[in-house]
């Protein structure tokens, strides 16, 4: 009977860790997505950022505001605290954080702004970030 008790005991252990792990990366999910909106809160009517939304800029010529690499630092740190979660199996997947910094790479000011400021990146980061815009 006491063996019967031990494992019982064993499986509610096991039941709650995996619960509180469940909480965690959902308390976790939650903190990312409120960050996520409040870095994107109002950008729409910032204008010394609408650059960052143009396609038509010529990034070889046209020379980085301090606001815009201000902001783009933020979305850097964002998306490698993204990278960071899904290295380690939680909250997204390294394949939607591959399509997102396509996606989000289109702009070529924000590219060329990101070229600039990698070398004081996270390397691993860096190479995943590259190997994530080779891809089409």
């Amino acid at each position: 009977m006491a063996d019967i008790e031990v494992i019982g005991t064993l499986l509610l252990g096991i039941a709650a860790v995996y619960r509180d792990a469940l909480c965690r990366e959902s308390s976790n999910l939650l903190t990312l997505k409120e960050q996520h909106k409040e870095l994107w809160k109002g950008v729409s009517s910032r204008p010394e950022l609408k650059r960052l939304f143009q396609m038509d800029i010529d990034a070889l010529t046209v020379e980085p505001k301090p606001e815009e690499e201000e902001f783009l630092n933020l979305v850097f740190v964002h998306f490698q605290t993204g990278w960071s979660l899904a290295k380690f199996g939680l909250l997204i997947s390294r394949t939607e954080i591959s399509d997102d910094l396509r996606d989000f790479f289109r702009f070529p000011l924000r590219r060329a702004i990101w070229e600039k400021t990698k070398r004081g990146r996270n390397q691993e980061f860096v190479r995943f970030v590259v190997n994530a815009l080779k891809k089409k």
